[in-house]
């Protein structure tokens, strides 16, 4: 929510606006924004239908970052995992999209559309009046186009009018409140999160990271959550290095892993946190050097990808 301080606010007792003269939102559940020194109320369940729509405006508008930004402060609690990827697909196309108009990490962009294009496949061909078929068409072409403009030049600067469209097919509906419903049954969490161990195995770190995070979205006991996302960040950090090429954010990711795990018992969830935190500190130390000597393409050596381990196989 913090980022809803990137708004202009007008000021209305317990309202507010998004700019002056824009939608009036209802505000509840007190959050304390100290940048400004002021304090905001959460937007109702209602109003999330509200601030949808003002990310599809400003998409629409060409304000790529802005509709990010909308679409992430409701994306991050979200309940409805449905919902929540088509959430975090727009959030992956609107930043592409910014990258691949202001000529940032072009290739960034296309990875994105990849993630984003990824997401959009489990989803149904319409869903909240998104024309999902469409649109993965679209970020096909895109990614196409931002990788002949920087074969052709080396820099991507595309018209804002070449982000692909998203088309809203009808009104969005109601945004009401979802039940939340585990993804993953109680008696498939035992195999999802070993098909989670096979991955990181056998380095496909980006599945093991997307299916522990199925398992962390429902999990209701606090431990365990804090397990499952000290692990989600560690495999995060391996594909951020191994994949993308980015020590210096995979050891930022590694350093927050540590916090989760290091204060675990020596086992936990069948796991040897004791042995993974130990080498999850080794190559913090030969990420930061790789940082250091500025290694093109830089990768970690395999034997310092830290490893997970079962508990019952000491």
């Amino acid at each position: 929510m913090q980022r809803l301080t990137r708004a202009v606010l007008e000021w209305s007792g317990l309202f507010f606006r998004s700019s002056p003269g824009g939608a009036l939102f209802a505000v509840e559940s007190l959050l304390p924004l100290t940048r400004w020194g002021i304090t905001l109320r959460w937007v109702s369940e209602v109003d999330r239908r509200a601030v949808f729509i003002l990310g599809l405006e400003a998409y629409r508008n060409g304000e790529h970052h802005e509709a990010h930004e909308h679409w992430e402060e409701i994306w991050q609690d979200e309940p409805d995992v449905e919902r929540g990827r088509l959430l975090q697909a727009l959030i992956q196309v609107a930043s592409a999209a910014h990258k691949a108009t202001h000529d940032v990490a072009p290739l960034g962009a296309v990875r994105l559309l990849q993630q984003a294009e990824g997401r959009l496949r489990l989803l149904p061909e319409r869903f909240m009046a998104v024309d999902v078929a469409q649109l993965r068409v679209r970020l096909s072409a895109f990614a196409k186009a931002i990788e002949a403009a920087h074969e052709a030049s080396g820099q991507v600067r595309l018209a804002k009018s070449a982000a692909p469209e998203i088309t809203i097919l009808g009104e969005v509906g109601p945004w009401g409140h979802v039940e939340l419903v585990p993804l993953v049954p109680d008696a498939a969490r035992a195999a999802w999160f070993e098909e989670g161990l096979l991955a990181y195995a056998r380095a496909q770190f980006f599945d093991a990271h997307e299916l522990w995070e199925q398992l962390w979205r429902d999990e209701c006991d606090t431990e365990h959550k804090q397990f499952l996302q000290g692990l989600i960040q560690v495999a995060a950090a391996m594909h951020k290095v191994q994949a993308q090429h980015k020590p210096g954010p995979a050891g930022s990711l590694l350093a927050r892993a540590l916090l989760r795990l290091r204060v675990l018992p020596d086992a936990f969830g069948d796991v040897q946190i004791d042995r993974l935190v130990r080498e999850i500190g080794e190559a913090q130390a030969a990420l930061l050097l790789l940082v250091e000597i500025q290694v093109e393409d830089s990768v970690l050596a395999p034997e310092l990808v830290p490893t997970i381990v079962r508990a019952s196989v000491r």
